[in-house]
């Protein structure tokens, strides 16, 4: 459980950066430095969506698993 709490906190960071990026670049003159500013954006986003996507892979994982020890007692253990 503290892995998946780390990561839910990795990927807000990492969201909370993604918005920060987004409105420095929407009040940024330069064209280059818009455009740096809107590529870090969208990393730290790819960023978050992947730790998200992997929380969401094993706490799938994790409720299989339980499901099927759920099985196995009632339908194995008189």
């Amino acid at each position: 459980m503290a892995v998946q709490a780390r990561r839910v906190r990795d990927a807000k960071v990492f969201r909370r950066l993604e918005q920060s990026y987004l409105l420095q670049a929407e009040h940024s003159t330069g064209e280059l430095e818009r455009d740096g500013l809107l590529n870090l954006a969208r990393s730290f986003g790819y960023a978050a969506e992947q730790i998200e996507r992997r929380a969401l892979v094993s706490k799938t994982l994790v409720i299989c698993a339980l499901a099927a020890l759920v099985l196995f007692a009632v339908l194995y253990i008189p």
